[in-house]
């Protein structure tokens, strides 16, 4: 997997809705009260920040932005804004994990990606902890927390 700098902006394109791969949006969170408030904002304004992800061919797989995919789905928006990481998704989750936003990924966000690497994408507790500039323990952790949740909660 090939790390991706901080720094390296990726081009902005407009995408239709249907071309969103939309597999990891039960890593999200959903907040009500906020996805309000962003579709009285997009409605009022449009979509301002981006959404973004991976490409894999013709399809793109959504890794942040999903509020702001429901509203575009609610307001009949076809089109959105699409920044692409690259096309390796371990690569895109790397670089959703390490990204400074806002508001931050909540800790079982945070869990559910590094199973993603760590069961799915077969990388080892050092690979995961390396890539994402953090500990082993930081990594041991959320792969715990996950491993203690019932399914039933983890939906």
């Amino acid at each position: 997997m090939k790390d991706l700098p901080e720094s390296v902006p990726s081009a902005v394109t407009e995408l239709e809705l249907s071309q969103l791969d939309l597999r990891y949006e039960g890593h999200r969170l959903r907040q009500p009260r906020l996805e309000e408030g962003l579709l009285s904002a997009i409605a009022r304004e449009g979509i301002r920040e981006p959404l973004q992800g991976v490409r894999a061919g013709s399809r793109a797989i959504l890794l942040d932005g999903f509020k702001r995919q429901r509203c575009a789905r609610q307001l009949h928006l076809h089109v959105v804004p699409f920044a692409s990481w690259g096309t390796d998704e371990a690569s895109g989750i790397v670089k959703l994990l390490r990204g400074s936003r806002p508001h931050g990924l909540h800790l079982l966000e945070q869990a559910r990606f590094v199973d993603e690497l760590h069961t799915v994408r077969g990388l080892s507790v050092a690979e995961i902890a390396e890539q994402l500039s953090r500990s082993k323990a930081w990594v041991s952790l959320r792969l715990g927390l996950l491993a203690q949740l019932t399914p039933v909660v983890r939906e």
